[in-house]
This record gives structure tokens, C-alpha cells and sequence, in this order.
């Protein structure tokens, strides 16, 4: 049977290799991690809302009811269009009579100093991890040295203000003045500062401008100071520079101000979009090569019936992904092709309890605790298994009800289990 090998275990990876379920293919599926993590709430792992377990599900156990399919672990490292064959460097080479490149992005820090080596960027699972340690173990270190506090230890930076920059924005908010107040109720909530810079006039430039009002209320409501027109020059370990001259003291900086597809795209020999996403036509396959897909945030996906080029979103990718898994099944089947036409639920983004905005593609516009039940109600259908659904529910239920967030701990500390003799 044809080989269709799919490169990435995200969203646009997992809903190709789905929809081969019932297709005469054999489906590899290769990710560098051995899990699939749910992209959308990563803000709310690093922020202690919910468990690692919650938005993260073995990639293997996806599949164990799809007979035809097979999950391993490895990094890409080059592709011969030519030959048809995938590299690793960390496993045997791979041939293939398809190819689904669903291997995502990367930070994009267009190039400011500093910022690769000392940001939080927030677009993986270690990533998460990462913040919310940083986070926690800054408060304990004030907790010990209390002149650590005037030099910025506890201050955050977060750079960007589309989705990412806002809901981080908005869950540290809520952390610092609902959680770590009764914490370390011997530290003043006023000598620790969130910061949200972005670069454009307005917060979330895709929405209207009573949600970007809206939005702006609701992060000040939770202590978020908002710096509009303000460009990041530099990054140190304990300051961020800006262009206009002003230096903030910031021990922690998270940066969610862009993005860039997976390097692997260059490797194609095709002049990329925006530097590094893979041009794909309507049935978002590549135009030199018919057997190649590109899906997900490495893809510039363009859609069928409004002619928009499409943003690097989760619905985006898994809707992409399985429309690119029935048109293998199509091919293989001696079938053409089909233009890809993506269905828009609208934009959303989440500010914190009971404050959501959310704006359809007509124009739509719902804000407050309705649009957070909106969205909880999308991102619940996003999630892979019934499992981490549940999970989500009670965490975010009691994380509602008490303030209490169970995941702000550190773990990273743990002694080695000694070997038996």
C-alpha cells in the first residue's frame, strides 16, 4: 500500500493521520516529542490553571485504535523531494508515496538582542514549563531576599499584544492578585508590575475597537499596565530596553510577539512566504510537488471560498489537516482533489474569569462572561480525548470557584532515584 508519511504530531499532523483511519495507506506519523500538546492553553499551564496532563496526551495512545497507523519519535532533518525520502538524525531515513509537513513554528524575535536568550517565548509544552518554574521561583527568591524586589524580580514583561501577549497578560494578572497575594502576604502587590507592550496603536488588532477598549479595561482591572507604540530594543537577564529610551526593570520577559514556520520549510526549494511559510495551492498541496501537503502554522494557506489567506491558528491547522488526509484518500482512490474551504468560528481570546472577546468573520462581536463560555465551549470540542476534556472542566471549575491554581510548583529540583544495588 502507498506510504503517507506525516511529519508533526500537532493539530494539523493528528487530523491528517485521523482521516486515513479507512483509507489503503499505511500512516507513519513522526514528531520529535512523544506527545501531542494542546497549543491554545499553554498561558494556562504556565500560569498553574490546569495540569500538564490536561492539554498534553501521548501521541501513540491516539492511535491505538487505527490499525493502519504508526507513531515514532525523531527530528527531521532534511527532505529529498527528489527520492521522496525523509531524514532524521536520530532514526532511519523514511520513503514516502505522500509527505503531510505538519511540523509548525518557531519563536520569531526578529533579531532582538538578547531576546532569544533571555525571553519566555510560549509556543510548546517545555516552554510552559519553563515560565511558570521562572515564575514561581522568582517569588520564592524574593520571599528569602526582599531587596531583590526593588530591581525587578517580581516584574513580568510580556511582549505582543495579539491573542498570545493578552491571555498571558491576563492569567498572570490573576495569579499575582488572586494567588500570590495570599502566597506571600508579607510582599506588596504594588512592587510587582505587569507590563504589556506592544508595538502597534491598539491590543488585538484583528478585533473592532469596543473589543480592543473592552480588553484594555479588563487587563488594567488586573493589574496589567499597558504600553502602546513602545518597540522592544533589547533583552537582558534583569532589564528590557525599549527604542524610545526607557529601560524596565523585569527579571522575567515572555515574548508572544510572532512567529516563523519550522526550518525545515527552506529546505523545499520554494520561495517561501512572509521568510518562511510554504506556499500551497487550493488542495494545499505543494505546486512542483503533487504528492507533498503542507498544513498548519508552516503552511500560507490560502482558502477556497473567501479567497483570504488564513492565520496560523489550532482550528485552522486541524481543519487543514483533515482536509489534506481526504484528499490522499481521494487520490488514492483515483480521485481529484478538492479545494480546501475553511469554516470560521470566529477569533477568540480569553482575559480571565468570566472576561473572554470573541468576533465572527462577518463582524460579530460578543464580549464578557458570554464570550467565555463561548469559548470554553469551542476550545473543550478542540481537545483530543474525552480525558483531558474532564480534566479541563473540573480544573477550570475549581480554578473559578476558589482562585486556587494546584499547578504553581516546582519540580525540577528532584533528586535522582539511587540505583539498587
Amino acid at each position: 500500500m502507498p506510504r503517507v508519511v506525516v511529519l508533526g504530531g500537532g493539530f494539523g499532523g493528528i487530523g491528517a493521520a485521523r482521516k486515513l483511519r479507512d483509507a489503503d495507506v499505511d500512516v507513519v506519523l513522526v514528531d520529535k516529542q512523544d506527545y501531542h500538546t494542546f497549543q491554545p492553553m499553554l498561558y494556562q499551564l504556565a500560569t498553574g490553571v490546569i495540569d500538564t496532563s490536561a492539554i498534553a496526551d501521548p501521541l501513540r495512545g491516539l492511535f491505538h485504535d487505527q490499525p493502519n497507523a504508526r507513531v515514532h519519535q525523531g527530528t527531521v532533518e532534511a527532505i529529498d523531494p527528489d527520492s521522496r525520502v525523509v531524514t532524521f538524525a536520530d532514526r532511519e531515513p523514511l520513503e514516502y508515496d505522500y509527505l503531510v509537513l505538519a511540523l509548525g513554528a518557531e519563536a520569531e524575535f526578529f533579531g532582538v538582542e538578547g531576546a532569544g536568550e533571555h525571553g519566555y517565548p510560549l509556543y510548546t509544552l517545555g516552554d510552559a514549563v519553563r515560565l511558570k518554574e521562572h515564575v514561581v521561583t522568582c517569588w520564592e527568591e524574593a520571599d528569602r531576599n526582599p531587596s531583590l524586589i526593588a530591581d525587578g524580580m517580581l516584574n513580568v514583561v510580556i511582549v505582543g499584544g495579539g491573542a498570545t501577549g493578552v491571555e498571558s497578560a491576563g492569567a498572570l494578572g490573576e495569579l499575582y492578585r488572586n494567588v500570590f497575594s495570599d502566597d506571600f502576604p508579607d510582599i506588596a502587590q504594588e512592587h510587582a508590575r505587569l507590563i504589556l507592550v506592544e508595538a502597534g496603536p491598539a491590543l488585538l488588532p484583528m478585533f473592532k475597537k469596543d473589543i480592543q477598549d473592552y480588553t484594555q479595561r479588563a487587563l488594567r482591572e488586573r493589574g496589567v499596565e499597558i504600553m502602546l507604540g513602545e518597540i522592544v530594543e533589547s533583552v537582558a537577564p534583569t532589564r528590557v530596553r525599549l527604542k524610545s529610551g526607557t529601560v524596565l526593570k523585569a527579571h522575567t520577559l515572555v515574548w508572544g510577539a510572532g512567529l516563523h514556520a519550522h526550518p525545515i520549510a527552506k529546505a523545499l526549494g520554494v520561495e517561501l512566504q512572509r521568510g518562511s511559510r510554504i506556499p500551497v495551492g487550493l488542495d494545499l498541496r505543494l505546486a512542483d510537488r503533487p504528492e507533498v501537503f503542507a498544513v498548519g502554522d508552516i503552511a500560507w494557506i490560502t482558502d477556497a471560498k473567501t479567497d483570504d489567506v488564513l492565520p496560523q491558528l489550532g482550528s485552522v491547522a486541524l481543519q487543514a489537516g483533515e482536509h489534506a488526509g481526504e484528499n490522499i484518500a481521494r487520490l488514492v482512490d483515483r480521485k481529484d482533489a478538492m479545494p480546501f474551504k475553511y469554516t470560521d468560528k470566529g477569533t477568540m481570546a480569553i482575559i480571565g474569569r468570566g472576561a473572554a472577546v470573541l468576533q465572527t468573520r462577518r463582524g460579530h462581536t460578543m464580549k464578557g462572561r458570554t464570550a467565555f463560555l463561548a469559548w470554553g465551549a469551542v476550545h473543550l470540542a478542540l481537545l483530543s480525548t474525552g480525558e483531558e476534556r474532564t480534566k479541563a472542566v473540573v480544573e477550570w471549575t475549581w480554578a473559578g470557584l476558589t482562585h486556587e491554581r494546584s499547578g504553581r510548583i516546582v519540580v525540577s529540583d528532584i533528586e535522582p532515584t539511587p540505583a539498587r544495588r
